[in-house]
């Protein structure tokens, strides 16, 4: 088919360590081989974005581009066979949700650790004057080793972008625990999508308190409707009152599963006292910064505790999580969940006020 062109400029957001966040245009460029183009229709803001204009993550050495929740249509299709990563077949005109930050599935971590996320060949973020598949932009270049999906017209854009990153990040982490324990107490410390996301997973698991520790009082109603037992907002209790309501609901033993997905510091002590003998502590929400917290490691194995760190999403827990979407979002009402839109040019305002938690989800129109 005719290409879109490769003297067509597109627009996209541009951050640099010390200018920060800005709008530039470069040439869009062909489909490669094997490749696609994607018109994006939204991408989802997330809390490492902020971390990264923040000075959280490694500085670049130069201008990059950023976004990893996207949505778009197929504007272009490369030369070869072209098939999403369950082999569905792709024409202009399909929808697609796609994960730009995939890795590159030839290093000792992709094919050995089956870690994506440890990746030493990953090339993200990219360089922002190269085509590339970040959703911060008009149109993107998906090469062959991104993962992307083919979605149901079914399936609104707000659906999939809801949980953007978070809910492959929690189907990684159930799978990092070993599973939910049917009919038992789980205790989830953060209320942002990736705190949501594990009280769905924990609800669709059959877990019979599902407690969740959170705030505002906005993201804890949501919980409630994803399947949540027990709220407590963490602006008007106290960690001992959480605890002794957590040891209330599991009849004084505390609970046999804790997620922390706060992604603060203080909420790790706070977890670890909440974690019953012989349960499992996982920790998916600290994962930037250097700061430290006091810990004795004798409590941990007088209680006979498991803790997880779980930074492993790979392309399954991605296309798990594309197939859970387009399970459940009526039931759930996923699309409620994105309350606020900004066009890509306020991309800095968006990422503003997801970090001051103004919203439940955050989108880029652009």
């Amino acid at each position: 088919m005719p290409g879109v062109g490769t003297k067509k400029l597109v627009r996209h957001v541009s951050f640099d360590s010390s200018a920060g966040v800005s709008l530039a245009s470069s040439p869009l460029g062909r489909a490669p081989e094997g490749g696609l183009l994607a018109r994006v229709t939204m991408a989802g803001v997330c809390g490492t974005d902020a971390h990264r204009i923040r000075g959280a993550l490694a500085p670049t050495p130069e201008p990059v581009s950023f976004g990893h929740e996207a949505v778009g249509v197929v504007i272009e299709v490369g030369a070869g066979t072209v098939a999403d990563w369950v082999g569905s077949p792709i024409a202009v005109g399909d929808r697609i949700v796609w994960f730009p930050a995939s890795g590159c599935r030839r290093c000792y971590a992709c094919i050995v650790l089956r870690n994506e996320s440890m990746c030493e060949g990953r090339a993200w973020p990219p360089p922002s004057a190269t085509p590339n598949a970040a959703g911060f932009r008009e149109v993107a270049v998906l090469h062959p080793h991104i993962v992307f999906r083919k979605i149901d017209s079914s399936v609104p854009d707000e659906a999939l972008v809801a949980f953007g990153c978070a809910l492959p990040t929690a189907v990684a982490g159930v799978e990092r625990l070993g599973g939910i324990p049917v009919a038992g107490n789980v205790v989830v410390q953060g209320s942002g999508p990736v705190g949501l996301a594990f009280v769905l997973l924990a609800r669709l698991a059959g877990a019979r308190n599902i407690i969740l520790i959170g705030a505002p009082s906005a993201r804890l109603a949501l919980g409630v409707s994803l399947g949540a037992t027990a709220v407590f907002d963490i602006a008007t209790t106290s960690v001992a009152e959480r605890r002794a309501a957590v040891l209330e609901v599991t009849g004084g033993r505390g609970s046999e599963v804790v997620i922390e997905a706060a992604g603060q510091l203080t909420a790790f002590p706070e977890g670890l006292n909440l974690v019953a003998r012989s349960g499992r502590y996982l920790i998916a929400g600290l994962y930037a910064g250097d700061a430290t917290v006091d810990f004795n490691p004798v409590a941990v194995n007088r209680g006979n505790l498991s803790m997880l760190g779980s930074l492993v999403v790979n392309a399954e827990h991605m296309l798990r999580a594309v197939e859970l979407v387009d399970m459940y979002h009526e039931t759930f009402d996923f699309k409620r969940f994105v309350d606020q839109r900004f066009s890509l040019s306020s991309t800095h305002a968006a990422i503003d006020s997801m970090a001051r938690g103004m919203a439940t989800k955050v989108v880029i129109v652009p």
